[in-house]
């Protein structure tokens, strides 16, 4: 396979409302949408957008990196196998976000142009992804009737957004989300780091009897974190202390946690986290796939990676529906609380005018 062609463009969402959570206030997303073409005339597409307040890279050093990424691929060669790819990609210096653009980019050509591919690396040829709807931090009424809402369009499985300044109005709500809908929904809950670990521990043991499924990054420092895996009677999930794809595997081999989450766009990669997801299950650890307000171009390489998982928990996919318009119909809707994955509709014929 040889590189002829990469072009890049800049888009902009707009959420239909601000999403909150206990320290970030989301408006929109910004980012580029980059275009791969082969010498056989395959286009492909990739997403770099990153996640400001979590990704390391600003928008601004990411287009600096995507200038001289063309430089770098254009009219290179490369093997029509993933791991050779992956090899050859890793040698290039990239910024997270753009090398989650550009791999899938690259895994979107190698699968139009070899069907075998489409067997290797775990990836399912079809599989039923269940998704959770997310609650941002607002009022118990905006969230109670989000959750309504969402029961009604099939969902079971609800990440509640907690870490509020008075602790006692998380409480209080997550009181009333379980009189309302008792244990017909799973609940996972998401500090975004807001409590010091005593704080945590104090706020999880007056929680644990609401039958929480995870408790995702309680805690402000890692350290703290990895304490409440020991201590929590509710279990923990690992985001925001995974900064690195090493530092995610080392986290999978060597600490307790059940439940691991990763963020692709932040972490940088879809090659890799096909990796990781592997390591995970060898240590009967959970991977959960979630979005990072990408748009429905990026949505759809986090699909692929969700299809690859071997769990039926809920994946955090519900973002579609929080933004105005798109870039492009969304090739995977969530439908009933679920993603209907296919990969012979894979990877998916965007029609994106702008490209």
């Amino acid at each position: 396979m040889i590189i002829d062609g990469f072009k890049y463009f800049p888009f902009s969402l707009k959420l239909k409302k601000p999403f909150f959570t206990s320290s970030k206030r989301i408006d929109s997303r910004t980012g580029f949408i980059i275009s791969l073409t082969d010498e056989l005339n395959n286009s492909s597409f990739g997403e770099c957008s990153p996640l400001p307040g979590f990704s390391a890279e600003s928008l601004e050093d990411a287009e600096k990196n995507l200038i001289e990424l063309k430089s770098s691929l254009v009219g290179i060669k490369f093997e029509n196998n993933l791991g050779t790819v992956d090899t050859a990609l890793r040698e290039i210096p990239m910024l997270p976000s753009l090398r989650f653009a550009a791999e899938q980019a690259f895994v979107n050509l190698l699968l139009m142009r070899d069907g075998d591919i489409k067997t290797g690396q775990g990836i399912q040829p079809a599989k039923t992804i269940p998704v959770n709807a997310v609650s941002g931090i607002d009022s118990a009424e905006a969230v109670l009737k989000n959750i309504r809402n969402k029961i009604e369009d099939g969902f079971s499985v609800f990440k509640i957004k907690v870490g509020r300044e008075n602790v006692y109005d998380d409480f209080i709500l997550i009181e009333k989300i379980r009189n309302e809908f008792g244990d017909k929904i799973i609940i996972r809950l998401d500090a975004n780091r807001a409590w010091s670990a005593d704080e945590a521990l104090e706020y999880l043991k007056n929680l644990a009897s609401f039958n929480i499924e995870y408790a995702e990054e309680p805690c402000e420092h890692v350290c703290s974190n990895f304490r409440l895996i020991e201590e929590s009677p509710i279990p923990i999930a690992l985001d925001e202390s995974l900064i690195s794809f090493d530092n995610a595997e080392e986290i999978i081999d060597g600490c307790n946690a059940e439940y691991i989450v990763l963020k692709p766009m932040v972490l940088g990669g879809v090659l890799r986290t096909l990796d990781l997801i592997k390591k995970a299950e060898e240590k009967n650890k959970k991977i959960i796939i979630s979005s990072s307000f990408e748009s429905a171009v990026g949505k759809s390489a986090l699909v692929l990676l969700a299809a690859s998982v071997n769990h039926s928990l809920a994946h955090g996919l519900d973002t579609t529906g929080l933004f105005e318009n798109n870039l492009c119909t969304d090739p995977f809707p969530v439908s009933s609380g679920r993603i209907e994955f296919d990969l012979i509709n894979y990877p998916p014929n965007f029609n994106l005018a702008q490209v």
